[in-house]
């Protein structure tokens, strides 16, 4: 259902673009023109996050990928976050090369166009919207879809004052107002995939406080080496060191069994590595739980 949706936001995305291409060649706006290729470089990026959910999906795990291909979602959106920035770079240069060089610019013809593409930019974020909130390569090309339609605006204010004001610099100072949201755009997607890249905490979890939730089960004595990481969006792992009283195996796993259960429903982490150790040659060591 979720690559159904990327594939309707691509078709609208190229549409799009090609009719933006057209009008700017026609109306010399550089903001359209720009827009048009901001749409064209968005249709690769939602291809690559098509790719990335089918794979991901359906790839199943191997010997030399015992985790699937489920970070897969991860590269794609640092791909994308990377080819926002490069559509930043593009559209700022070309802004100040028209500043330099200014055009007189058709301001009916872009602002019919520019609507056009703000509908088709809207209609294809709208069928993104509800699956960004939960899949980081997802986001990514909903945040292109929306820096799209921030554009389409862009252009209709630009041409509204062309028309009325005769300012054609506004399609300049339109572009690099874009270029500025692609940029922060860019900034914080590359941001949260290199965190989980770099195997960080993932957002939303307190390392103190599964700690301190794992030491009020009974028969913990210590919980240490604890570490907490992301393969994709909705994947959470977690491996620890888990201190309990000498016993028997199977009550031990008993507590190992009650320790996972409490981290799936308080932290939503149902991959664990427990490593046991018992309370006898802990002795010495200085433990975290207090009862």
């Amino acid at each position: 259902m979720v690559a159904k949706r990327i594939l309707g936001a691509m078709f609208l995305n190229l549409s799009m673009a090609i009719i933006e291409v057209i009008g700017g060649i026609f109306s010399g706006s550089l903001a359209l023109i720009s827009d048009a290729l901001h749409n064209i470089n968005d249709f690769f990026a939602l291809i690559i996050s098509y790719l990335a959910e089918i794979i991901s999906k359906n790839k199943k795990r191997t010997l030399n990928h015992t985790y699937g291909y489920r970070r897969l979602e991860i590269l794609a959106a640092l791909l994308n976050g990377l080819l926002l920035l490069g559509i930043f770079i593009f559209l700022a240069s070309e802004a100040l090369e028209r500043v330099r060089n200014p055009k007189e610019i058709e301001g009916i013809q872009t602002i019919i166009i520019g609507i056009i593409g703000l509908f088709g930019n809207i209609l294809g974020a709208y069928l993104l919207h509800e699956d960004s909130k939960h899949n980081l390569n997802i986001k990514s090309a909903f945040l292109h879809l929306i820096s799209d339609a921030l554009s389409s605006i862009g252009v209709i204010i630009g041409a509204l004052l062309i028309i009325l004001y005769r300012l054609y610099i506004a399609d300049t100072i339109i572009s690099l107002l874009i270029a500025g949201f692609i940029f922060y755009s860019a900034f914080d997607l590359l941001k949260d995939t290199l965190h989980i890249l770099m195997e960080g905490t993932p957002k939303g979890i307190d390392v103190k406080k599964i700690e301190e939730s794992i030491c009020r089960i009974h028969g913990v004595k210590d919980i240490h080496h604890v570490h907490v990481w992301q393969v994709s969006t909705k994947d959470l792992l977690l491996s620890a060191h888990l201190v309990v009283e000498n016993q028997m195996l199977s009550l031990a796993e008993r507590i190992v069994d009650e320790v996972r259960n409490k981290l799936e429903e308080n932290f939503g982490i149902r991959h664990s590595t427990i490593e046991l150790e018992s309370e006898d040659v802990n002795k010495e060591k200085k433990c975290q739980c207090e009862y």
